[in-house]
């Protein structure tokens, strides 16, 4: 097949963050050639980096029926797959495109940040040392190994990796940010800042950096910060660990109820860290920029269900009346699936179980308000309220033990 004049042209495009032109391109050079999966597959990178990764995997997709032994789109569709969290179809992905390149260290990277996400430090660290047998001055595997290092506690080695990538390139927003992270697990929240700022510097629209230094600026407060490092550890244990420990702790507390003015706080900040730190730096000019969309209205909603909450409960008490009372206690319940519906990253079934639980609880909520009035002392009425405490317990340890 001979090959088309426009793939320098279009990777140029990418590369200068005008992804939106490089789409106008592609579609025109497939409106000549409808079946060149080169332009399919490039077509979805653009539109992956225009935000749109369920559109983009649809082309990425065609292009694999059009050439199923291309092994950049196998790599592509792996990055569609990440980008909506989808994170074993995405190892999946990019184990065949190594399969049909097993050489290219930017796939072995990619592998390893899957593994990353999914707390696989071991695997992750071995992807990375994979893509640094093939290439030794790979910036972004270096970085990884960095990242993996640290979370397995060899902190001196994870900063001789860092140092390395970035004397390769001093200039590499991915290395800056990768020091920003390994910064802020290790407690380093004003060097974390600088490294995210120097990669969003180099690199604005990187939304790896930005979410660092989101976390960056709600680390500056020390409970966010000891919370954090909290995560960090136990991030370190495996799934099963880290489940049977949160379990110990809830039957500890059980038996020893002197221990539960220390547990209440740990339960409400791994629910709740993310929106009530957002929505302070909401006042924060410089912090209000760094949000995410997604983050800004996770923090509003938040703000704004508590506070009828509290004005409810607070009448309730002021002036006895049970209808307020349930109200507001409904809307506490239905703010923990609330917020893990509206967590920017949740997608497929675990925002469809988190959504149709909010609703669940709200429909009950206002169903017992009703009742309260009319049958307070009513069968019906303890059933619906028994229902609500039964569902929102099943939405709490189901959560928690996925």
């Amino acid at each position: 097949m001979e090959q088309p004049t426009w793939p320098d042209r279009i990777l140029l495009l990418l590369r200068q963050g005008r992804a939106a032109q490089a789409e106008q391109e592609l579609r025109r050079a497939l409106q000549e050639d409808p079946d060149n999966p080169l332009a399919h597959a490039w077509l979805g990178m653009a539109l992956l980096d225009l935000n749109q990764p369920v559109q983009g995997q649809q082309e990425i997709e065609t292009a694999i029926g059009l050439a199923p032994e291309y092994d950049f789109a196998h790599y592509l569709l792996g990055l569609a797959h990440q980008r909506q969290q989808r994170l074993p179809e995405a190892q999946k992905a990019i184990e065949q495109a190594l399969a049909l390149d097993p050489t290219d260290p930017t796939y072995h990277h990619m592998l390893g940040q899957i593994r990353f996400q999914r707390a696989q430090w071991e695997g992750a660290l071995r992807a990375a040392e994979a893509g640094l047998y093939y290439d030794a001055e790979h910036v972004d595997c270096l970085s990884l190994r960095a990242r993996c290092l640290a979370r397995l506690g060899r902190a001196t080695d994870a900063a001789d990796s860092l140092q390395q990538a970035l004397r390769h390139d001093p200039d590499d927003a991915g290395t800056h940010a990768d020091a920003g992270w390994v910064a802020l697990e290790a407690g380093q929240h004003k060097l974390a800042l600088s490294h995210f700022r120097d990669a969003l510097r180099l690199r604005p629209t990187s939304e790896y950096a930005r979410e660092g230094l989101v976390e960056a600026l709600k680390a500056r407060y020390w409970v966010y910060r000891t919370f954090l490092r909290f995560s960090v550890w136990t991030q370190s244990l495996g799934d099963g660990t880290r489940r049977l420990m949160f379990f110990g702790i809830y039957v500890l507390v059980r038996f020893v109820p002197l221990l539960l003015p220390l547990y209440l706080p740990l339960v409400f900040m791994s629910w709740f860290a993310d929106p009530i730190f957002n929505g302070l730096l909401q006042l924060n000019s410089y912090g209000r920029h760094a949000l995410s969309e997604a983050q800004r209205r996770q923090a509003l909603v938040f703000m704004g269900v508590v506070a009828t909450a509290i004005i409810l409960l607070v009448g309730a008490a002021l002036v006895p009346v049970a209808w307020s009372a349930v109200l507001g206690g409904a809307l506490l319940a239905a703010l923990f699936p609330l917020m893990v519906a509206l967590r920017p990253g949740v997608a497929g079934r675990q925002r469809q179980w988190a959504i149709a639980a909010a609703v669940a609880l709200l429909v009950l909520g206002v169903a017992g308000t009703v009742l309260s009035v009319a049958q307070p002392d009513g069968e019906l009425y303890k059933g619906v309220m028994g229902l609500l405490f039964i569902i929102w317990l099943v939405f709490i340890w189901g959560t928690a033990l996925s």
